[in-house]
């Protein structure tokens, strides 16, 4: 009889050290992480660059699958209805958690459904014409547009985005501007479009700094808190007068609700360190991207502070709720 209890003592003490010893270990397999964008844009070469790091420090391969769509909603879903053990992970636009769920119903809830793991930088942000276009700074271009209601067409990467509501806002401050918005997902699409001339501006994010560069393009003006380095003569919104705006359109690394403390410190500290890395800090420099960088508890709260801003811009322009 004693040995049959202590028998059953041990299977109940490996019970219950089966999960610490699992987290104790881990990873111990492959990790999945989705990405918010399609491949090659920005967001998707950036949570490669540090993936790749983190795997050869973990010695276990982490493979980066893209689930472009609805504004990152797709990917930020996918990963609210995963397993929290470690092997699913998210590397998404903010946008997903504080912009969108004000314009339309999401399948998540923002506040309860993630693990935050890190920042990994913000994107560069502007409006954007053709290098030939006839508007040489914002003013000129928001005066067309009210002088010439209905001519002005634009392009972002989505309904509901900072590229979407900034817009709009602006339209809002001038007063009497109508211009219409295409949604259009993907940097590269929305390069096309705007080279091919089926749209007048793009309100982008990202994948426009290397037109700038090229010449192909012209800023008029930026919506980061710093100049384009590649523009450096165009001001900022700020610099405008425009105040007021959320400090920037974050992408981070998620995970599922009910992620370990022991995993999640262990998945925040290998990212970290991965972007402090020279080669990802001159990926960064290469796309003036600022090396904007947030562990877990810090991405939590600025996602939650940006998410109340946009809130207010979207009321006070009077963007209607997307049709389901």
């Amino acid at each position: 009889m004693k040995k049959m209890k202590v028998f059953l003592m041990g299977w109940v003490c490996l019970f219950l050290l089966a999960p610490i010893l699992a987290q104790a270990d881990y990873p111990d397999r492959e990790i999945t992480v989705y990405c918010g964008s399609s491949a090659g844009g920005t967001t998707d070469l950036g949570i490669r660059i540090l993936s790749d790091m983190v795997s050869k420090e973990f010695g276990q391969p982490i493979v980066v699958v893209n689930k472009a769509g609805a504004s990152h909603t797709v990917c930020a879903n996918l990963v609210a209805n995963a397993k929290p053990d470690g092997y699913t992970l998210g590397g998404l636009s903010a946008t997903a958690f504080a912009e969108v769920p004000h314009l339309r119903k999401v399948p998540y809830d923002v506040k309860k459904d993630f693990t935050w793991i890190a920042t990994y930088t913000e994107y560069t942000c502007g409006l954007v014409v053709k290098a030939d276009a006839p508007w040489k700074n914002l003013e000129e271009f928001l005066d067309y547009g009210k002088k010439n209601p209905g001519k002005l067409i634009y392009g972002s990467d989505g309904y509901g985005t900072g590229g979407h509501i900034i817009m709009e806002y602006l339209a809002f401050k001038k007063g009497g501007v109508d211009w219409k918005h295409v949604p259009i997902p993907g940097g590269a699409k929305l390069a096309t479009s705007l080279l091919g001339g089926h749209i007048k501006a793009w309100s982008a994010a990202g994948t426009h700094v290397q037109f700038v560069k090229d010449g192909a393009m012209r800023l008029l003006v930026s919506y980061n808190k710093t100049r384009m380095k590649a523009a450096p003569d165009v001001p900022t919104l700020e610099e405008l007068g425009y105040k007021g705006f959320p400090r920037g359109r974050y992408l981070a690394i998620i995970a599922p609700r009910g992620l370990p403390d022991p995993i999640q410190k262990k998945l925040e500290v290998a990212y970290l360190k991965a972007m402090k890395e020279p080669a990802y800090l001159k990926f960064l420099d290469n796309i003036q991207f600022p090396a904007t960088f947030a562990g877990g508890k810090e991405t939590d709260k600025n996602i939650e502070e940006n998410y109340k801003i946009w809130g207010e811009f979207i009321r006070a322009t009077g963007i209607k709720e997307q049709e389901k």
